[in-house]
């Protein structure tokens, strides 16, 4: 397989495609390699976090199992 990577420092307006992907099914992936500034909430979480994340569990259900009996300890004074 002959994969090409290349670091761009300003990215121009077009791409050119290297000659061998030319007429060829390929993927191309685009991906900045500084991230901006994160805009957090009052607590210092991204904003939309939970709303993005709330939920997206796709693997089989998940369940508690049981937690036993609770040991009897001393009162405290």
């Amino acid at each position: 397989m002959n994969t090409v990577r290349q670091i761009i420092d300003d990215a121009p307006e077009t791409v050119p495609v290297p000659p061998e992907f030319r007429h060829k099914r390929v993927e191309i992936t685009f991906r900045p390699l500084e991230e901006g500034p994160v805009e957090k909430d009052t607590h210092g979480w991204p904003v939309g976090f939970f709303e993005a994340t709330a939920g997206a569990w796709e693997g089989e259900p998940l369940t508690r199992e049981p937690q036993g009996v609770y040991e009897k300890r001393l009162e405290l004074d």
